[in-house]
């Protein structure tokens, strides 16, 4: 038994999208709950309906069938149902409880890198002085400098959007960041950069729930989920991430290595 303080649960999840007369059901029947403080990771083959669950569980899509809670808010415990919510009220409850990073950074060209986590940050907060100087602590902690902040997108690097992605992500404080694949477009070390910053948040208390393709990324997580043909197959919990397994002077070595085989060993199973 988890226990854990669960932070969402989703009870008898279905998604359908509808073709002309061809119905496609992508999610069947779930139930699961994500708990506070976890970095949990959504794998799977493609069209297993991993993004779809991702999207759902955030309040970006609604499902077809069920219901998502959060137990979120300043009472303890609240529970909030929000498969109902109306348009407007979810976007509400998107900007104060959710957080996403996507795969595409998804950047506003026409403003700086400081105005695009700036815009989304005013959505929640009034004081512009203290959130800009918030998004500035945070801007330099993904080292991003000084002389970036003002900078446009096309003028920074691929790496250095994502990790402005991230940020305006972080802003407000979510109860959840949910990422859809956000190493996919980086190379490999901005991917790793990118792994660093969510390793670090959830380091410091973030909840985040990630969807991945990769063994590299998924190593980040505490508790995978696997997804097949729209159900869940199985989870493994393999403990927090205890640095590079390849990485001889890494002082937790053993310990990844043996999260890295433990995990290895899961996919296999699952048949990735």
């Amino acid at each position: 038994m988890n226990d854990k303080q669960r932070i969402l649960a989703v009870k008898d999840l279905s998604k359908t999208f509808s073709n002309d007369s061809v119905q496609q059901h992508v999610l069947k029947n779930l139930n699961l709950a994500i708990y506070k403080g976890d970095f949990t990771v959504i794998m799977g083959n493609s069209g297993s309906g991993k993004s779809t669950l991702l999207y759902a569980l955030s309040g970006m899509d609604r499902p077809t069938l069920g219901t998502i809670t959060y137990y979120t808010g300043e009472e303890e415990g609240k529970e909030t149902e929000i498969s109902t919510f109306s348009n407007d009220r979810l976007a509400v409850f998107r900007r104060e409880h959710v957080g996403f990073v996507f795969q595409q950074n998804y950047l506003n060209d026409s403003m700086s890198a400081l105005d695009n986590i700036m815009v989304c940050g005013l959505l929640r907060h009034s004081n512009r002085r203290k959130l800009a100087e918030k998004a500035k602590e945070l801007l330099t902690s993904v080292e991003i400098g000084e002389s970036d902040w003002k900078k446009f997108p096309t003028q920074l690097s691929g790496g250095q959007q994502q990790r402005v992605a991230v940020v305006r992500g972080v802003i407000n404080s979510p109860e959840v960041l949910f990422a859809d694949e956000p190493t996919g477009a980086l190379n490999s070390q901005n991917t790793e950069n990118v792994l660093n910053i969510l390793s670090d948040l959830n380091n410091e208390g973030q909840s985040i729930v990630m969807v991945t393709h990769t063994v590299k990324a998924a190593e980040r997580g505490n508790r995978i989920i696997y997804l097949a043909d729209g159900v869940i197959s199985d989870e493994i919990d393999i403990g927090p991430y205890a640095g590079n397994y390849k990485d001889e002077t890494n002082p937790r070595l053993d310990e990844a290595r043996a999260r890295h085989a433990k995990l290895k060993e899961f996919l296999q199973d699952m048949g990735w």
